[in-house]
């Protein structure tokens, strides 16, 4: 409850302006509504009050082991066929068309490119990009699989992002 701007606001514009800091929305609202749309917004974790505190340093702690972590290994640029995207800037092309991407749909395909060629099952994208305590239906991966696809894929001739029928999803380039 901040004076003007509300929380999801003041994290839409960082994240709007390039800035990955990581952010553990601590709040008293608890509604999955809520919840997902701080997280949808690029929010690392989501607490509600009332929390205890060795559980939100033990938060602070992962945020940080995987900001730095990722900074570590960040490699500025992702490559797969003609889609480039650079992690550093966020931005997202393919051929010499620029993709814009929500804050969900950039870590889902950060996560495809880095495990390409290998098959993610819905569970696994659910862990990695939603996070461990995600509480909700797998069939969000569908929709922000069919998300990226309507951005990345559509508008070319060869799809990226293949579905492997009763498994879960894999990008890899398309057969000539």
């Amino acid at each position: 409850m901040l004076p003007v701007l509300s929380g999801i606001e003041v994290l839409r514009r960082m994240r709007a302006g390039g800035n990955q800091t990581p952010v553990i929305l601590l709040t008293a609202r608890d509604t999955i509504v809520d919840k997902v749309m701080g997280l949808d917004q690029g929010a690392n974790d989501y607490i509600t009050k009332p929390f205890e505190i060795e559980e939100l340093l033990a938060r602070i702690r992962a945020c940080l082991r995987v900001h730095f972590a990722g900074s570590a290994q960040h490699s500025t640029g992702l490559t797969l066929a003609d889609l480039s995207i650079n992690e550093q800037t966020r931005e997202v092309s393919r051929g010499s068309l620029g993709i814009e991407l929500t804050p969900r749909e950039f870590e889902l395909l950060i996560y495809l490119i880095k495990h390409k060629k290998q098959v993610l099952n819905r569970e696994q994208i659910l862990e990695h990009v939603w996070g461990f305590d995600y509480f909700g239906d797998t069939n969000v991966v569908d929709v922000y699989i069919r998300y990226l696809r309507q951005k990345v894929d559509k508008p070319f001739a060869k799809s990226l992002i293949h579905t492997v029928r009763g498994v879960g999803y894999v990008m890899k380039e398309p057969k000539s």
